[in-house]
């Protein structure tokens, strides 16, 4: 099981802002695989992927777990250690270009996951969730939404703690491989019937997803 950190160093959040590291510590998060297996999955040329793996373990955001001879080569196994939570402060200096790139980059990730998992019946069950909340928000509002979810994720990480240690006291009991997205972000600009006043002149609404 992966360990939630806080990054506040801006230099590690520009290490890991490439969008093929970020799509191998998503892959690693889930699983063991070596980087062979994670060029074929990706699709991607299997020495950029070597080489990002390294630099990924070079940093701890994973770890060798195993070697095993594979076609007269040796095969190096992976799989990651922590899953990296930037604080406000550290994305806050992180230049805006590279900030847009690394959330299309989990958005792209987080919504191939999802059709997935609607494609597989992930989303059959009577007890999933989905809601959408839009409305305006001052700067108060924002900053207590946005302290809201942090403390929810907090929360969230200690329940699934506590479920992986079950689970590893009791390896037949029941479980579902579950996963909780949360988004906080400004929307696109309101559309606004001709005889009001221009929506280019409107606040874009907060959406929030849960």
């Amino acid at each position: 099981m992966t360990t939630p950190i806080d990054i506040t160093d801006t230099r590690l959040v520009k290490a890991i802002a490439h969008p093929l590291r970020l799509r191998i510590l998503s892959l690693l998060n889930e699983r063991v695989a070596s980087p062979s297996e994670i060029a074929i999955e990706l699709g991607t040329p299997l020495s950029n992927t070597s080489y990002h793996v390294r630099q990924l373990a070079n940093l701890g955001f994973i770890e060798l777990v195993d070697r095993a001879a594979r076609r007269g080569a040796i095969e190096h196994y992976y799989t990651a250690t922590v899953r990296p939570t930037i604080t406000d402060a550290a994305w806050s200096k992180v230049p805006e270009i590279l900030r847009r790139a690394m959330v299309a980059s989990g958005l792209e990730q987080g919504v191939a996951h999802i059709a997935a998992a609607a494609e597989s019946g992930g989303f059959d069950r009577e007890d999933v969730h989905y809601s959408r909340t839009a409305g305006r928000l001052d700067r108060a509002a924002w900053a207590a939404v946005s302290a809201e979810l942090a403390g929810v994720l907090e929360r969230l990480d200690r329940i699934v703690a506590e479920s992986e240690a079950r689970l590893a006291l009791d390896p037949d009991s029941e479980a579902d491989d579950a996963t909780v997205m949360m988004l906080l972000f400004s929307g696109p600009p309101a559309k606004a019937p001709p005889s009001k006043r221009s929506a280019s002149k409107r606040k874009r609404p907060s959406q929030l997803i849960v």
